[in-house]
């Protein structure tokens, strides 16, 4: 996957959960980000689809629980 998919994932996952996006990495997940929430899972589940024009299934919501997580759901959509 290239750096730039990457690097927009850690802006949304930046924007929608209100973090510092260099401070994200593949340990960043559910269970250790303060306000990522299963609201905010939504927002940003609903983010990713709009900023690369995807879709994803809800199996596929449930996969994405930390960033290394996302990229790979997103990277096989893309």
């Amino acid at each position: 996957m290239s750096k730039n998919v990457e690097q927009t994932i850690k802006e949304v996952m930046a924007v929608v959960l209100n973090i510092d996006a260099n401070a994200i990495n593949d340990d960043t997940s559910m269970d250790n980000t303060p306000g990522w929430d299963s609201a905010n899972h939504i927002n940003l589940v609903l983010a990713l689809e709009d900023e690369f024009s995807i879709s994803f299934e809800v199996a596929e919501f449930e996969l994405m629980r930390s960033y290394f997580d996302i990229v790979g759901v997103v990277g096989a959509k893309l």
